[in-house]
C-alpha cells in the first residue's frame, strides 16, 4: 500500500471507500487486534506525508492526519509514541515547505519549536 502511494497519491480515495461489500481498507486497519498492523500503518502514512512533494501533502492530509491522530490515543503507549513521532517528523516537513515557499526566514534550530510551527500550519 505505502509503495504504490509513494509513487501516485490519486489512488488514496480507494482506501476509505465502501466497494461492493467490502469495508475500506484504512478505517479497518486503525482498530486492528494487532498493535503491529496498527504500529505499521501509522508509521507508513506518516512516512507518505513526509515523502511526497507538498502539492499533494496539503491535498491529502486531511485524509491521512486523523488516522495518524486517531493513533494517539491508542491503548498501547508504543502505538501513542509511534503517532507522535510521525506527527513530529510531518511538522518537521511542513517547516521545510514553509522555508523554500519564503513564508519563514529561517528553519528554527531547535526541533520542538520547527515540529510546532509546521503542524500549527499542516
Amino acid at each position: 500500500m505505502i509503495s504504490v502511494l509513494l509513487a501516485s497519491p490519486k489512488g488514496l480515495h480507494l482506501l476509505f471507500e465502501h466497494v461492493l461489500e467490502r469495508e475500506p481498507v484504512v478505517p479497518a486497519l486503525i482498530y486492528d487486534h494487532s498493535p503491529l498492523v496498527r504500529d505499521h500503518l501509522f508509521k507508513g502514512l506518516g512516512k507518505l506525508l513526509c515523502d511526497w512533494e507538498p502539492r499533494d501533502r496539503y491535498q491529502y492530509g486531511e485524509r491521512i492526519l486523523p488516522i495518524i491522530l486517531c493513533g494517539v490515543f491508542d491503548e498501547l503507549p508504543s502505538v501513542q509514541v509511534t503517532c507522535k513521532s510521525s506527527l513530529n517528523q510531518v511538522g518537521q516537513s511542513c517547516t521545510r515547505d514553509l522555508f523554500e515557499a519564503d513564508i519563514i526566514q529561517e528553519i528554527p534550530s531547535d526541533t520542538k519549536v520547527s515540529e510546532t510551527i509546521g503542524n500549527l500550519y499542516m
